[in-house]
């Protein structure tokens, strides 16, 4: 059977699963997850490469109106993220109605120029929180309204069904050669993916508008030749007011060293390597709205 391979954008609301999907068809952790929404903010590479086929999965963030310069480069990212794939796969959030959020982003799908139609899958994702009597209009909803060539019902957290959304997918890739090296599984910079890791414990720890306000910038990296030194790692965590930083740090600094020892734990198994991080806390007021610090956040190109 001849080789297959192609880009394949995954689009939807925020929080209906995209980077759990990605990161459970890539086998590996490529995009940081929480319960909160925008959890993802720019284009994220996964790469799954077997024998048979490469997949390279695009992991867009959260289309959402949006309300800060911050808001306004996820969705292009998102946007942008549609043009030059062989197949989209639109997530559909199993525990919700369809919406108005839905429909702006089944126009978007539509609107944007292509030389030639691009198929589109839909995923009905936490079809575990769909009640029974609402799968097919759900389903038909969506089917209908993307003229999408199939779907699947996925459960993302434990893996339900995705194997099978994967063989669609590959099915309807074009054949030729790999796009990129067997061992890549990402396009993403060790710096850029632990800053990630460190957010994700955030987010995970935090509630209200602490999330949503943080951002993490690696100041300084360190890594010996030696493969068994430590690779000793510098990073602050932006948040926009005084009370956020004084939640961050904690009572006699707890909360901040419990979220640098999760985050340490997974960047080690991230580089292969014993790691020292050290965090701080900093205010910028209104960073989202900041051309200057969403550069280098790498939220803006």
């Amino acid at each position: 059977m001849a080789f297959r391979s192609g880009r394949v954008a995954l689009i939807g609301k925020p929080n209906a699963g995209k980077s759990t999907l990605l990161n459970r068809m890539v086998g590996q952790k490529v995009s940081i997850v929480s319960n909160k929404a925008q959890t993802t903010r720019r284009r994220v590479l996964g790469i799954l490469t077997t024998p048979e086929y490469q997949v390279a999965f695009v992991d867009t963030p959260g289309v959402h109106e949006p309300h800060t310069r911050l808001g306004r480069a996820m969705v292009e990212a998102a946007r942008n993220s549609l043009t030059e794939v062989d197949l989209i796969v639109f997530v559909a959030d199993g525990s919700k109605r369809p919406d108005n959020d839905d429909a702006e982003i089944i126009r978007m799908v539509h609107s944007v120029p292509k030389p030639r139609r691009v198929p589109v899958l839909v995923c009905v994702n936490k079809m575990d929180r769909l009640r029974p009597e609402h799968v097919q209009r759900t389903v038909d909803h969506f089917v209908q309204a993307l003229d999408a060539e199939d779907f699947m019902l996925t459960v993302a957290t434990d893996g339900q069904n995705v194997d099978k959304l994967l063989r669609q997918i590959v099915d309807r890739l074009p054949e030729g050669p790999p796009l990129y090296d067997e061992d890549e599984f990402t396009d993403q910079s060790s710096r850029f993916m632990a800053a990630e890791l460190v957010r994700e414990k955030v987010l995970q720890a935090t509630r209200q508008e602490v999330p949503h306000a943080t951002a993490v910038v690696v100041d300084a990296w360190d890594e010996p030749n030696d493969p068994d030194g430590l690779v000793s790692i510098s990073a602050s965590i932006i948040v926009e007011k005084e009370s956020q930083k004084a939640i961050l740090i904690g009572r006699q600094g707890r909360f901040i060293k419990a979220i640098g020892t999760k985050a340490r734990q997974e960047i080690e198994q991230l580089l292969g390597r014993r790691v020292f991080l050290e965090l701080f806390v900093k205010v910028r007021e209104d960073w989202r709205m900041s051309p200057r610090m969403l550069h280098e956040l790498e939220y803006l190109e």
